[in-house]
C-alpha cells in the first residue's frame, strides 16, 4: 500500500492533495504555466485548476492531485493530477488515465520531483485497473518515464477569416442549416451524435451526456479548457454540432470537434459550419482589443470536412501525438482480444493456429491462437532473435498497437524492426492493422 506521505528530502514531502491545498496549487500553476519572458501569469491554467478542485469534472477531485510540499515554508513546489477516463480502442471500451497540469516551481527543478510523482501516479493508475496512461506535452520529455508517441493528435489545417470567405452563398441560394449557440438541453443530442466519431477513429474518447454538459456549461470563463458549442439545425431540428475555443492572447479560434447526424450530408454541414465560423470570428472583439486572426482545425486530416473543401481551409497543420505508457502490454492485448480475432477472421490467415512471439529485445509477449481465437497472452521476458516472430525496438510496438503505424512502415523506419519470415511479417500487419486514424479529444 502506498503511504500517505513520502519523504523525498529533509524538507520535501510527496503526498496527495486535499481541498485545503487548492489555493496553493492554483497559485503554483499560475506561476509555472505562464510566460516568464513576458511576465505573464498562466491565468487560464490557474482557472482550470480551480475548476478541477471544485469538482466540475466528476472523474477528478483534490485527492487525484499529487503534490510536493516544502515543509520548511509550507509551500507547494510541484504538482500533477491524474484524470481517469474511458477511451475506446477499435470498438472496445478501455479504462485509462491521463496525467495533466505537470509543473514545478523554478527554484525546485531538476531534483527528480516530477519523476517521484509519476511513480506514485502510475501506482494509482494500476490500482484503478487502468490499462494505459497518456499525456500531451513537452517534446521527448516524457520518454524518460516510459512513454512513447503512439496516437496522432490535432492534425488538420490553419486558415484565416479572409480565406474562409471563399465559402459563400450564391445568388438566391439558401443556407442548408442554421446555427445557434448550444444550450444545456442539447447535451443529449451532442453526446449521441458524438458517438459517430467512432466510424473513422480507431482511438476515441467516451463522452456521456453528463460529461458534455459539464464540459460546455460547467467550466469557468477564462479556463484553458473553456470550450463552447454550436448547433446546426434544419427546420429547427438539430442535425450537427461543432465545438470551438478562443485563445485571446493568440487571437486564434480553434475547432477540434465537428459531427453530424446520419440524416444529413457532410457537404451541406461543412458549408453551413464554415459560413457560421465567419460570423464567429467577428464576435471576439472585446473593446476592440482582440480579434480573431486565424482559425485552427484540429479534427485530423481524415475528417470529412477535408473532402468537401480545400483552399478555404488554408495550410495543413502537422500532427502532434499523444505519449502512451502501457504498464502491462500482455494485459492490454488480452483486453483487446476481440479486435485481433476479428482482423484475423477477415484475412487470408483466418482460423490460423499457432504462437506469435513478439520481441521488444529486452522483453516480449506471446500471443497463442487456436482456430483463429486468441486463447492466451503472456509476457515472455527475453526472446532469442531466432525464436521471435517479429521484433520491435524499445517502445515502438506501442505505435502499431495503437494504430499509428503499420508493422511494414515501422520496418522501413527502424532497421532493427523485422520479422523472421514473410508470413509472420504479413501477420503483424493483419493483427495490428495500421495505420489507423484516431480522433482523440480528451476529457479535461
Amino acid at each position: 500500500m502506498i503511504p500517505e506521505h513520502i519523504q523525498i528530502e529533509d524538507d520535501l514531502v510527496l503526498r496527495a492533495a486535499t481541498l485545503d491545498d487548492a489555493e496553493n496549487v492554483i497559485e503554483l500553476n499560475r506561476l509555472v504555466h505562464g510566460n516568464p519572458e513576458k511576465n505573464e501569469p498562466g491565468d487560464e491554467v490557474a482557472i482550470w485548476t480551480a475548476d478541477l478542485f471544485a469538482g466540475y469534472n466528476d472523474a477528478i477531485g483534490p485527492s487525484d492531485f499529487t503534490l510536493v510540499e516544502d515543509t520548511s515554508t509550507k509551500k507547494i513546489v510541484s504538482s500533477i493530477c491524474l484524470m481517469s477516463q474511458v477511451w475506446n480502442i477499435g470498438g472496445i471500451d478501455t479504462s485509462m488515465g491521463m496525467p495533466e497540469i505537470v509543473g514545478t516551481h523554478p527554484d525546485y527543478r531538476r531534483r527528480g520531483l516530477v519523476r517521484r510523482q509519476f511513480d506514485l501516479m502510475h501506482g494509482w493508475s494500476v490500482d484503478r485497473r487502468q490499462l494505459f496512461t497518456t499525456i500531451m506535452g513537452i517534446p521527448n520529455y516524457y520518454r524518460q518515464f516510459g512513454y512513447e508517441y503512439a496516437i496522432d493528435a490535432y492534425g488538420g489545417s490553419i486558415t484565416t477569416p479572409d480565406l474562409l470567405k471563399q465559402v459563400s452563398l450564391g445568388k438566391g441560394e439558401q443556407l442548408p442549416f442554421t446555427a445557434r449557440d448550444a444550450e444545456r438541453s442539447d447535451a443529449q443530442f451532442i453526446s449521441d451524435t458524438y458517438r459517430n466519431i467512432r466510424k473513422r477513429g480507431f482511438v476515441t474518447v467516451n463522452r456521456s451526456t453528463r460529461i458534455v454538459e459539464k464540459e460546455l456549461f460547467g467550466r469557468s470563463a477564462g479556463s484553458a479548457m473553456n470550450w463552447r458549442g454550436r448547433i446546426l439545425e434544419q427546420a429547427g431540428i438539430p442535425v450537427g454540432f461543432f465545438a470551438f475555443g478562443f485563445t485571446p492572447g493568440n487571437k486564434r479560434l480553434q475547432v477540434d470537434l465537428f459531427e453530424i447526424d446520419s440524416s444529413v450530408n457532410w457537404l451541406d454541414a461543412s458549408k453551413s459550419m464554415l459560413i457560421d465560423l465567419q460570423g464567429l470570428t467577428k464576435r471576439f472583439k472585446p473593446e476592440g482589443a482582440e480579434q480573431c486572426e486565424s482559425i485552427e482545425f484540429g479534427l485530423g486530416r481524415n475528417h470529412p470536412l477535408y473532402r468537401m473543401y480545400e483552399s478555404p481551409l488554408g495550410a495543413p497543420k502537422r500532427n502532434y501525438a499523444w505519449y502512451v505508457r502501457v504498464p502491462d502490454i500482455a494485459k492490454l492485448i488480452s483486453h483487446l482480444s476481440p479486435l485481433f480475432e476479428e482482423r484475423l477472421s477477415h484475412s487470408e490467415m483466418a482460423e490460423w493456429t499457432g504462437d506469435v512471439k513478439i520481441s521488444f529485445y529486452r522483453g516480449g509477449v506471446q500471443m497463442s491462437f487456436d482456430g483463429g481465437k486468441l486463447k492466451a497472452v503472456s509476457p515472455t521476458g527475453l526472446i532469442e532473435r531466432r525464436d521471435a516472430s517479429a521484433r520491435y525496438p524499445d517502445l515502438t510496438f506501442l505505435k502499431v498497437l495503437f494504430g499509428q503505424y503499420s508493422f511494414t512502415q515501422l520496418r522501413d523506419i527502424h532497421p532493427d524492426c523485422g520479422a523472421n519470415d514473410f508470413a509472420m511479417g504479413n501477420l503483424q500487419d493483419i493483427l495490428f492493422g495500421g495505420p489507423l486514424p484516431s480522433a482523440v479529444w480528451q476529457v479535461s
